[in-house]
Protein backbone atom coordinates (compact mmCIF):
# COMPACT_ATOMS: atom_id res chain seq x y z
CA UNK A 1 0.00 0.00 0.00
CA UNK A 2 2.23 2.74 -1.20
CA UNK A 3 1.54 6.34 0.49
CA UNK A 4 3.35 9.55 -1.43
CA UNK A 5 3.38 12.44 -0.07
CA UNK A 6 4.35 15.68 -2.19
CA UNK A 7 4.93 19.01 -1.06
CA UNK A 8 5.23 21.70 -2.91
CA UNK A 9 3.86 25.81 -3.68
CA UNK A 10 0.68 26.11 -3.56
CA UNK A 11 -0.77 27.36 -6.74
CA UNK A 12 -1.57 24.09 -8.81
CA UNK A 13 -4.85 23.21 -10.22
CA UNK A 14 -6.67 20.46 -9.64
CA UNK A 15 -6.19 19.71 -13.17
CA UNK A 16 -2.72 19.51 -12.60
CA UNK A 17 -3.00 17.50 -8.95
CA UNK A 18 -5.62 15.21 -11.05
CA UNK A 19 -2.34 14.46 -13.72
CA UNK A 20 -0.01 14.08 -11.01
CA UNK A 21 -1.72 11.46 -9.30
CA UNK A 22 -3.00 9.70 -11.96
CA UNK A 23 0.87 9.84 -13.71
CA UNK A 24 2.18 8.61 -10.16
CA UNK A 25 -0.70 5.68 -9.68
CA UNK A 26 0.40 4.77 -12.96
CA UNK A 27 4.42 4.46 -12.23
CA UNK A 28 3.79 2.65 -9.19
CA UNK A 29 1.29 -0.15 -10.99
CA UNK A 30 3.79 -0.80 -13.52
CA UNK A 31 6.97 -0.81 -11.64
CA UNK A 32 5.95 -1.76 -8.30
CA UNK A 33 3.06 -3.79 -9.38
CA UNK A 34 0.94 -2.02 -6.64
CA UNK A 35 -3.28 -2.38 -7.24
CA UNK A 36 -4.48 1.38 -8.10
CA UNK A 37 -6.83 1.26 -5.10
CA UNK A 38 -4.07 1.09 -2.69
CA UNK A 39 -2.00 3.84 -3.79
CA UNK A 40 -2.51 7.18 -1.48
CA UNK A 41 -1.20 10.30 -2.46
CA UNK A 42 -0.92 13.09 -0.32
CA UNK A 43 -0.46 17.06 -1.56
CA UNK A 44 0.89 19.70 0.87
CA UNK A 45 0.79 23.09 -0.33
CA UNK A 46 2.62 25.57 1.00
CA UNK A 47 2.25 29.34 0.87
CA UNK A 48 5.23 30.93 -0.66
CA UNK A 49 5.31 32.89 2.27
CA UNK A 50 5.93 30.04 4.23
CA UNK A 51 8.74 28.37 2.76
CA UNK A 52 12.55 29.36 1.82
CA UNK A 53 14.94 28.47 0.19
CA UNK A 54 19.15 29.30 1.00
CA UNK A 55 17.64 31.64 4.04
CA UNK A 56 15.23 33.75 1.58
CA UNK A 57 11.55 33.46 1.57
CA UNK A 58 10.51 31.96 -2.18
CA UNK A 59 7.96 35.37 -1.54
CA UNK A 60 10.60 37.46 -1.72
CA UNK A 61 12.36 36.10 -4.86
CA UNK A 62 11.84 37.68 -8.45
CA UNK A 63 9.68 35.08 -10.08
CA UNK A 64 10.22 34.60 -13.56
CA UNK A 65 7.99 32.75 -16.51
Amino acid sequence: MPHVHITWLEGRTPEQKRKVAEGITKVLQQEANAKPEAVHIAFVEIPATNFADAGVLVADRKRTP
